[in-house]
């Protein structure tokens, strides 16, 4: 326990940084391409996400769990072949889906409808091949619980493109120029992160290679790889659907595109915040979890699963109400854009689901149920295309925060029976939870939301933002308190205890 603790907290440490850096970095992107140059940046990358999930999702994942064995059974020469041989898989998948984006130019111009976010997509695929380098080391190191060099690679990879982007825009002032030169910084970014990765591995590791762990590594890695694909084959046609429905519902092109571009460039991140904090728990868990189910550890694993969920339902409530209340105001402040703001404040409720899906989805893999999560994903998936053709002409953009809410809503559900079937020690109310913060969050978002309209007829947008959002979340801390939804206090000591350790 004290382990797992220990790596929480170096992981959010380096999280938090790393995405407040990226918070900022996000916010400088978006109001340098502007909404139309974001929306076509945002569909290129819907369609380099499919290959970078390839060599990014399931081998590092299967990587981790296999080296957190052998590293249990000292198994250390197995454990270097494992790395040599996913490296190997790595390489060949992305020189694969290299050739594909080259070949299939024309095919990628039909699905993403606008020749320009091709160009940017071809200036991205380099990065493929040096993201498949990456993600093997770190996928190592992480099976090592090297948590502090993994999150220093990815605090320095973030650093280097800030400051590439930076250097590359400051004089652009076209949007669609600035959001090929973006393209050629973020390749320059993922080469230096896995320079890095590497060098970093071999100052203590070494690799080999071993046809039993390349079937190991294809056997494991498939199922979890198939979930991330479906998600990054569910982009594509995210973007080839919503501006398509937005036409019917008559939207022009450019407005399709520029609310496009807000939507899931501007507003969509601030939904996976919560995540800097749960992303932590989630990167801890899958070594962890896999070294109890090999220990048939049925109690501590229903023991870190529910203080998981826990935690992660916690946090999501304390961004849910502040969102709901002064989302207009954060989209003002931070991208100058009003519809970014309104739109947040409608898609405050998918921070729960957001955070729960992606919680279940990391147990379930951690407990080798990986092909469970990928039906369940297919589902869910399922339910977004549906509700996205369905809605969009009735109700337009706002079409994608219901359809994303019902979706994700739909794969938590899926992911937490099926925990509980494997898990039977696990108790954990989604329903019973989720009613009492619910009877919360209602009134603190209507009187957060009250004071921060007069407020900012007193006070510019950031101060009246600043003083209504602590406002929020000092009566959420208060009324959690109260109602015991959840012992905070509890919380906090016994992670400076653990620390301390």
């Amino acid at each position: 326990m004290k382990t797992f603790f220990k790596a929480v907290m170096i992981t959010t440490i380096f999280s938090v940084i790393t995405r407040a850096l990226g918070f900022v970095f996000r916010i400088y992107f978006s109001r340098k391409l502007g909404a139309e140059g974001l929306g076509l940046f945002q569909m290129a990358s819907s369609v380099l996400g499919i290959f970078m999930t390839l060599v990014s999702s399931g081998i590092p994942l299967t990587t981790a769990k296999l080296v957190s064995k052998y590293e249990v059974d000292n198994r250390l020469k197995q454990r270097n072949q494992l790395v040599g041989s996913a490296l190997i898989i790595a390489l060949i998948v992305a020189s694969l889906s290299s050739l594909l984006v080259y070949g299939l130019r024309a095919f990628w111009g039909i699905i993403l409808t606008d020749n320009r976010a091709v160009e940017i997509l071809i200036i991205l695929v380099p990065s493929v091949l040096f993201s498949a380098v990456y993600a093997v080391f770190r996928g190592a190191l992480w099976g090592q619980n090297d948590y502090f060099n993994c999150g220093l690679t990815e605090l320095i990879e973030q650093i280097f493109r800030f400051a590439l982007t930076f250097v590359m825009l400051r004089n652009i002032t076209d949007y669609f120029v600035a959001a090929k030169y973006s393209a050629v910084a973020f390749n320059l970014t993922c080469l230096i992160s896995a320079l890095l990765s590497v060098i970093i591995y071999f100052r203590h590791g070494k690799i080999g290679v071993n046809k039993r762990e390349f079937s190991a590594v294809i056997k494991s890695a498939a199922p979890i790889t198939g979930v991330r694909l479906a998600n990054s084959l569910v982009q594509p046609l995210t973007t080839f659907i919503i501006p398509t429905m937005l036409i019917v519902a008559g939207y022009t092109k450019s407005e399709a595109v520029a609310s496009f571009g807000v939507i899931m460039g501007m507003t969509w991140p601030l939904l996976f915040v919560p995540m800097t904090i749960i992303g932590s728990i989630s990167m801890v868990l899958i070594p962890s979890i896999s070294a109890m189910a090999t220990k048939n550890m049925q109690e501590e694993i229903a023991s870190n699963v529910k203080k998981a969920l826990e935690v992660g339902m916690f946090i999501a409530m304390i961004f849910i109400p502040t969102y709901l209340a002064i989302g207009d105001l954060i989209g003002i402040i931070l991208y100058d854009n009003q519809l970014s703001g309104v739109l947040l404040q409608l898609a405050g409720v998918c921070v729960l689901p957001i955070t729960l899906c992606n919680l279940t989805g990391s147990v379930l893999n951690a407990l080798n149920l990986e092909v469970k999560s990928f039906i369940n994903y297919i589902l869910g998936s399922v339910v977004l295309l549906a509700c996205l053709v369905i809605l969009t002409p009735l109700i337009g953009i706002n079409s994608v925060i219901v359809s994303f809410f019902l979706s994700m809503t739909t794969i938590t559900l899926l992911n937490l029976r099926k925990i509980k079937q494997k898990i039977p020690a696990l108790k954990f109310n989604l329903f019973s939870n989720s009613f009492k913060y619910t009877l919360v969050v209602a009134p603190v978002s209507l009187l957060t939301h009250f004071v921060a309209n007069i407020l900012r007829h007193l006070f510019n947008y950031f101060i009246s933002a600043t003083i209504s959002g602590l406002l929020c979340v000092g009566l959420m801390m208060m009324f959690i308190k109260i109602f015991n939804l959840y012992d905070v206090k509890n919380l906090l000591a016994l992670i400076k205890k653990k620390k301390k350790s």
